[in-house]
This record gives structure tokens, sequence and C-alpha cells, in this order.
């Protein structure tokens, strides 16, 4: 038997098409199969204007075709009306693989394929993000011949670690800060032994004890904060990415990402450069309509943590790249967010701004997590220290 596991938030997706605030038809490649190049360059009614833009691609690319984007980095089958002439002409089964899909995702891991969302779509990330039970799993039987499995394994250790770790997230009267320092912890500690599942056994005791007796706790109190550097860094990080997004002359591929660059600047201009007022204005911003918003929607941050784990696996591999990438994600997201609450209440569409642009321009450049994780590595902290000092802000 093969088993289909479906989030509740798939079941509630639906493209919004012409609505879209960041529609999914620019600046980045958008892939054409063997089948669609063929018959849209030689059966289509769209043939003529198929063969310019629709162009095989040549040596080690991983598509067989690409379409070539406008000047602005625009589909040129995208219509002024904000819907698709490839499908107005030809329907949904004309669409290239790419676009029949997106934003869906399905991976097939063993006898099991997990379907999910990006969540570089907005509308995607509504459903993932604002629905409080968004993230209830239904797991389905079907027969062996609806896919065909692979040799994907998991370590022995899985369901026990992913179990800890998911009830980490759900401890009482401690801070998402606090339960998420605790998961490092937890993560460092068991690491050494992920070839020992007896002795990783004992250090999950360990871990559950340290946690229970407070003494994670009084670790999470003597961790160095990030709030003398959060601003500083927050700034770099904006301007290195808005400088290498100019430089693409795609104007719209970052204009959300620039209005949230632009909040962030205004949070921070009655400071004129002072890092120490600075770190007063976001942490201002935090204490108040930041921490009011979250607390009216504490199910935001555990279903976004709770998605990364699913989209990657965890903890089957990468343990510590995982969870440090997440930690990079949730440092800038929370900045962020806590630079429009020093300015006014937030409300869902600036959570789902800042959640889906982050993960756009994560998603679709490649080298985003590298170069986010160098200009953090500018702290000087150890690696595996690093994601501990950006998660404490107070």
């Amino acid at each position: 038997m093969k088993m289909i596991i479906t989030p509740e938030y798939i079941k509630n997706f639906s493209c919004i098409a012409d609505k879209c605030e960041d529609h999914c038809c620019h600046s980045w490649d958008i892939s054409i199969d063997k089948s669609t190049y063929q018959f849209m360059t030689q059966k289509s009614e769209l043939k003529n204007k198929a063969a310019k833009v629709i162009l095989r691609t040549k040596g080690e690319s991983p598509y067989y075709a690409k379409i070539e984007l406008d000047n602005n980095g625009v589909c040129p089958f995208r219509e002024n009306n904000g819907l698709c002439e490839v499908h107005k002409v030809h329907g949904h089964k004309r669409l290239s693989n790419t676009c029949q899909s997106y934003p869906r995702i399905s991976t097939i891991r063993g006898h099991k394929k997990e379907h999910n969302l990006s969540l570089s779509c907005p509308e995607a990330a509504r459903q993932i993000l604002l629905n409080p039970a968004a993230m209830e799993f239904h797991q389905e039987n079907y027969p062996d011949d609806i896919f065909k499995a692979n040799n994907y394994s998991r370590p022995v250790w899985y369901n026990t670690v992913q179990h800890f770790i998911v009830d980490i997230l759900f401890i009482n009267n401690s801070s998402l800060e606090q339960r998420l320092s605790y998961i490092g912890m937890t993560l460092r500690l068991i690491a050494p032994y992920t070839n020992q599942p007896d002795e990783l056994q004992k250090r999950l005791l360990l871990c559950c004890e340290e946690i229970n007796n407070n003494n994670f706790n009084q670790l999470y109190d003597n961790q160095q904060t990030s709030s003398d550097i959060q601003a500083g860094l927050l700034i770099k990080i904006f301007n290195f990415r808005i400088d290498l997004e100019s430089k693409r002359n795609l104007i719209i591929a970052y204009e959300r990402f620039d209005s949230i660059h632009k909040q962030l600047i205004e949070s921070l201009s009655l400071a004129n450069g002072d890092s120490d007022k600075q770190k007063k204005i976001l942490q201002y911003g935090f204490n108040n309509n930041y921490t009011n918003y979250f607390k009216e929607n504490t199910h935001i941050w555990i279903n976004y943590i709770i998605y990364v784990f699913y989209q990657n696996d965890f903890p089957a591999k990468d343990m510590q790249k995982i969870y440090s990438d997440l930690i990079v994600g949730f440092f800038i997201i929370r900045g962020v967010l806590s630079a429009i609450s020093s300015m006014r209440e937030l409300n869902d569409d600036d959570v789902i701004l800042v959640f889906q642009t982050y993960h756009r321009i994560r998603s679709h450049n490649k080298d985003f997590m590298k170069n986010i994780n160098e200009i953090c590595n500018e702290i000087k902290a150890n690696n595996t220290i690093l994601p501990l000092l950006l998660i404490k802000n107070s």
C-alpha cells in the first residue's frame, strides 16, 4: 500500500488568478516540458508567438525549454487583465507542468507522497498561516500502482525526535523565543549521536529533564541578545538584497520587497543612525503592537514552523542546517514586523506581505541563504551559537 499525505491548508487552496497581489508570472524561469513545447510551437493557435518566446535551453539546464520574459520580467502570455492567454485559448490541461502545478508541490519519500504548497504564493501563505486548523494532516492509503516509490528512508529515531521537538513548540507559559532556544539546545545535544540510537534516546531524556528543571531556561536567560545588532543587521541584509535585485532591471521582481525595505527605513528614520535609538524603536514595536497581534494569533508562528519542518522532512536530514535557516528567517521576519509595529498596529496583510515576500525571494534565488548567512557570520559568532543569538531579542 502507498500513502498520500495532504495538509488541511491544501484542501482550502485555489488560485485567485487576476486578484493575486504577487502573481507567479514574473521574475523567475518558467520551465516548459517537451510535450508542451512541441504543442505550443507546432499546433497551438498561438504557435507563431510561442516560437518566438518559448526557447529551447542549452547546456546543463534542467529544463527542456523556458519562456523568455518581456522587458519587465513578465510572461508574454500574461494579458493586461491578469489572466493567461494560453489558458484562455487552450484551457488548463495545455499549460506546462510548471504552470499547472504551481504553487502545489508533491514529494515522494519512500512509499509516501506528501502534498504541499509554496509559501512564495500569497494565497498559499494565507491558507498556511492564518488558519488555526491548517496543520491538520490527512493520511490516506492507496493501491501500490498510484505512484512509483523510491528508496528514501528515515533514521530509526525520526518519529521520536520529531514528536519531542513538536512537543517543545507547545510548551505552555514559555515565550516562542524560549521554545525555539530549547529546540536549538536539544539539537546540539543529540547531534553527535545520530548514529547511536540508544545514546540519542538518553540525550532526549536528559533534555526533557533540563527543560522540566528550568536549566534550559536559565541558559536562555544568560544568553546574549541580538537587540544591539538587530537593526544594523536587518538594514545590511535588505540593502544587500535590494542592490542585487535592482541590477536585474526587473522592477516588478522586488516591488513588494522594496515596500518592506521602505517601511523598515521609515520606522528607524527617527533614530538618525543612532544604534541605541534604533534598538529602542524595534523593541517598542516588538513589546507593543507585535506582541499584541501575535497574542491573538499564536497559531501563525506555530503553523510556519511546522510547515518548515514538513517541507524539509525535519528531522530526517541536516537537522542543524534546517534549524539554522529557520532561525535566520524568524529573525528577519520578526524584525521587519517589529519595525512596522513601531509605527502602527499589525494586520493580516502585513504578515502575509512579509512572510510571502521573504519566501519568494528565498525560493527563487539559489544563493539567498548563503548570502544571508555570510552577512550574519560577520557577527563572528560560532555557527552553532549564532541561531541562539538571533532568537533572543530582549
